[in-house]
């Protein structure tokens, strides 16, 4: 079946088709000509300028440039008409491209010489960014890891804490919710994560200390932007690993006393004013 004169617009194309062409290299207009091709017979120029929606003047040197990319294929004929090449074969093509691209950059970036001035604190300011920072140190542990997680950012960050614990390193978490991890030594502080929530008005504080020396520390917002910082810092890494330990202890110690022991502590004038709930 020929597609009409009505344009790419009556065709409904899911928007996110064409985002995804362009990111795999393609041109709004090449987006637009190759999908109005695809399910076609051989289409003239004409044609495929009306169904994609690509002014006149712009659809020959649009279709010439998604030859060079091997998605259409001409038929030098009188009209000269044009074909979509399966897009089966030509996402085959990109993807081993892609892949052949990556494994040479990074075999070549790798090769580069690697200078770090050590103890910097960088600040990240995006969940993808802070996610991403807690990847790489944990996936780069080879000794140990003490890491406090919140059930929001399990999905992310457990199974790569299960990995570094398949893999030998030593790992400890402590885990503010109800989420579990088969692997790594854990710690129940579900308790201590509700009351921080009221402390922190909802924020959440999450970290990864990674052979005592790379750290991520976050803050989670519940109205506030997500952030955090990354730093090879040593005493940044000793303060976290620290805080850690010292949530796990003061679990432990309260699952040891009476519940009528807790409520006195509760009520000293210390417990009191250290648990007030933070300004801001």
């Amino acid at each position: 079946m020929r597609i009409d004169a009505v344009g790419l617009s009556a065709m409904a194309v899911d928007p996110e088709l064409i985002n995804t062409l362009t990111r795999l290299g393609f041109s709004q207009y090449e987006a637009q000509a190759y999908i109005a091709l695809v399910g076609q017979g051989a289409l003239t120029g004409a044609e495929v300028s009306r169904g994609a929606g690509v002014p006149p003047s712009k659809i020959y040197e649009t279709l010439a440039r998604l030859e060079t990319k091997g998605a259409v294929l001409v038929n030098r004929s009188e009209p000269v008409r044009y074909s979509a090449v399966p897009h089966a074969d030509l996402l085959a093509v990109a993807r081993s491209r892609f892949e052949a691209d990556v494994f040479t950059a990074k075999e070549k970036l790798d090769r580069l010489p690697v200078q770090e001035e050590p103890g910097l604190v960088w600040s990240l300011r995006s969940r993808q960014a802070i996610v991403q920072a807690f990847a790489r140190v944990t996936t780069e542990a080879k000794r140990g890891i003490f890491a406090g997680v919140w059930d929001e950012e399990m999905d992310d960050i457990g199974p790569l804490l299960e990995q570094a614990a398949a893999r030998g390193v030593d790992t400890h978490v402590a885990i503010y919710g109800k989420r579990a991890l088969i692997g790594p030594q854990t710690y129940d502080l579900s308790e201590c994560g509700a009351s921080a929530r009221l402390r922190l008005s909802g924020r959440r504080l999450a970290v990864v200390v990674a052979d005592d020396s790379e750290t991520v520390v976050a803050e989670f917002g519940y109205r506030t932007p997500d952030q955090a910082v990354l730093t090879t810092n040593p005493v940044t890494s000793l303060l976290a690993v620290e805080y850690i330990k010292a949530d796990v202890s003061g679990r432990l110690l309260i699952n040891a006393m009476s519940r009528s022991e807790y409520q006195r502590l509760l009520a000293t004038p210390e417990m009191r004013a250290i648990l007030s709930p933070a300004a801001g």
